[in-house]
């Protein structure tokens, strides 16, 4: 009896090895299938604008050795949770500086045929912009790699994501302010001067064309790639593109209006700053004025902004033990 006592133990002890030793190649297998829960995550990266100022194309925008001498940035924190290893929800705050200046035309505008060329054009227009921007964004996060969270790729520490969701917020565009005597008198508000007239009565809008609001909501879609490293940390790249519904982003948009009538509705040392910011050509070309009613901007493409940056997430211990293992 003592001996079969002893067998049964034996027995015993070999099974529930062999069972922790089968739920530890399990635990393994999946060890960076996301268990359900709360992260932490930050991100951080380069910030563009896509508007009336700046460059047409692409192409010109990043492949301009003017453009990497002052690039600008965003960052911002979120909190994330997961559901299931495919999905995840994110909430964040973000904050940063749009920029965008019409200079970046120069080498196609010296190398044009004609001063229609767009490119000669803008590079004439001669604005510049700085926008502060202030965003909080709701994101829906998609692993396509994990729907099916027992197949193998879905296991794989290298996973692509796909992200769309919405955000509002508060932009304040700036420009400075380089006096006729080349003086550099720092960055003004463009917003209060009023430049295309927003919310003054004139002969080009009428009765008044409406002030733009400071507060907008915008439609952010994008793509990244993350790796897991170990089961708390993550680390990616992410590439996010704001559509909004604005085209004042840059404070370009509509046409010149005549100065005369910023000395009707502003103090003299506003409208001397108004007539001077609002048609800068005079750098460019000290013999040329755009004439009240000219284009300035183009009203019908609105403007958007885009983050292409680093991003770390630390994922919260849970006690949870995911409904999928």
């Amino acid at each position: 009896m003592r001996k079969t006592f002893i067998r049964s133990i034996y027995t015993l002890g070999i099974t529930m090895a062999a069972l922790s030793s089968a739920n530890a190649q399990l635990g393994h297998s999946k060890e960076y299938v996301e268990p359900p829960g709360w992260s932490i995550g930050l991100n951080l990266g380069l910030s563009d604008l896509w508007g009336d100022v700046g460059t047409k194309s692409l192409l010109d925008h990043y492949g301009n050795d003017k453009y990497w001498q002052s690039p600008h940035f965003m960052g911002g924190l979120y909190v994330r949770y997961s559901a299931h290893p495919a999905f995840a929800i994110r909430l964040g705050q973000s904050y940063g500086t749009l920029y965008a200046t019409d200079k970046w035309n120069e080498t196609k505008a010296k190398s044009a045929t004609t001063v229609n060329n767009d490119a000669y054009q803008r590079y004439l227009r001669n604005q510049s912009v700085r926008t502060i921007i202030w965003e909080s964004s709701l994101l829906f996060e998609i692993t396509p790699r994990r729907f099916n969270y027992e197949s193998m790729a879905a296991r794989k520490r290298f996973q692509p994501y796909l992200l769309l969701g919405v955000s509002y917020f508060h932009f304040k565009p700036t420009a400075k302010y380089i006096d006729p005597k080349g003086n550099d008198r720092g960055y003004v508000n463009l917003y209060d001067l009023n430049l295309e007239a927003t919310g003054l009565p004139s002969e080009i809008y009428g009765d008044s064309k409406p002030s733009y609001k400071l507060w907008q909501v915008a439609v952010p879609m994008g793509l990244g790639v993350r790796w897991d490293i170990g089961k708390r940390l993550g680390i990616g790249f992410e590439w996010l593109y704001r559509m909004t519904f604005t085209d004042q982003l840059d404070n370009v948009s509509g046409k010149y209006v005549d100065p005369n009538l910023y000395n009707a509705y502003l103090t003299p040392q506003e409208a001397a700053l108004a007539a001077s910011m609002q048609d800068r050509s005079w750098e460019v070309d000290p013999s040329y004025k755009h004439k009240p009613g000219e284009d300035r901007g183009n009203a019908s493409n609105k403007d958007s902004y885009s983050t292409f940056g680093i991003t770390l997430i630390f994922k919260v211990p849970s006690k949870k033990t995911p409904w999928w293992y």
